[in-house]
């Protein structure tokens, strides 16, 4: 009996103290994921009037509209690239930056870090700046060598790769920060053995470090893709998603659509989408490496 009552006792007091972050959790998390299932099945394009309710016809038009499904591609260009050439590099630096003889090693790694930690409005005014057409850094640079640099942010051409070069600068600080951690978990007798096998360094570290780092790359690819799938800030500050709507993520169409255009039953049923995408996204996560543990990997 003492013990039903004690553990009972620890029951309701575990709910009691869980109950207040409950309570927020329902109503800013949960509550507002589900009004917005709710809400993409109506048509509301007028605040004044009540919603009209229209099933479906929202993501049926959503997936006839050109203009939507570039958005898509537009997000998933940014995503892959910002993504993988982050992970690359973060890799690649975390080893050299591994190596205890490199004079002023933690200097260089905060120095890394720096732009992860940037507010992203400032990093995209001096992106602004950088790539101006007229005084930018780059493009003083550039006529050295060519009569007209490109005008990075008007460009159709160019003005996407210009945003992702900003998405990988501000994502690579924190790739190189995990790949730290978890190059200090590789036993340094793998090393001796290799080199006792008579490998170089770089046969140590295609055969011993990138093996080890799988199960941290498939978390970072996994939190690279929902980051990257949710860019919006940059975009609307560097070319607000031209030109031709070449630099228009899936975000940006939902806040033009949803914000300004008032189409809020269409918005809400491109968050749906955006939530569905993350979804399926995390759950392959969980898939692979296991809910934050990497004893799963086989």
């Amino acid at each position: 009996m003492k013990q039903r009552k004690n553990s009972r006792y620890k029951i309701s007091t575990t709910v009691l103290f869980l109950f207040p972050s409950l309570l927020v959790l329902c109503l800013f998390v949960f509550y507002p994921i589900i009004d917005a299932f709710r809400l993409s099945l109506f048509e509301w394009n007028n605040p004044a009037r009540d919603p009209v309710f229209v099933g479906m016809e929202n993501y049926k038009n959503l997936f006839m509209d050109d203009r939507f499904l570039n958005s898509l591609k537009v997000t998933l260009t940014y995503t892959v690239g910002v993504t993988f050439i982050s992970i690359i590099l973060g890799l690649i630096i975390a080893n050299l930056l591994n190596n205890k003889n490199l004079p002023f090693r933690n200097f260089f790694r905060g120095l890394f870090f720096l732009p992860t930690v940037t507010p992203t409005v400032v990093a995209a005014m001096v992106w602004i700046i950088i790539f101006n057409p007229t005084y930018g850094f780059v493009n003083i640079l550039l006529r050295n060598v060519m009569d007209m640099p490109p005008n990075w942010f008007s460009d159709p051409h160019w003005a996407l790769p210009t945003i992702m070069l900003l998405g990988i600068w501000r994502r690579v600080g924190f790739t190189i920060i995990i790949y730290l951690a978890a190059l200090q978990n590789i036993p340094n007798d793998y090393y001796e053995i290799s080199k006792m096998d008579g490998a170089n360094a770089f046969q140590s570290f295609l055969y011993v470090t990138i093996p080890q780092m799988i199960p941290t790359t498939l978390m970072l690819i996994t939190l690279g893709f929902i980051d990257s799938f949710l860019v919006f800030d940059q975009v609307l500050i560097t070319t607000r998603g031209g030109p031709s709507s070449t630099t228009e993520v899936v975000s940006l169409f939902l806040y033009t659509d949803a914000f300004t255009l008032f189409k809020m039953g269409k918005g809400a049923a491109i968050s749906v989408i955006i939530f569905v995408i993350i979804l399926v996204i995390t759950l392959i996560q969980w898939r692979l490496v296991g809910f934050g543990s990497y004893e799963d990997i086989s």
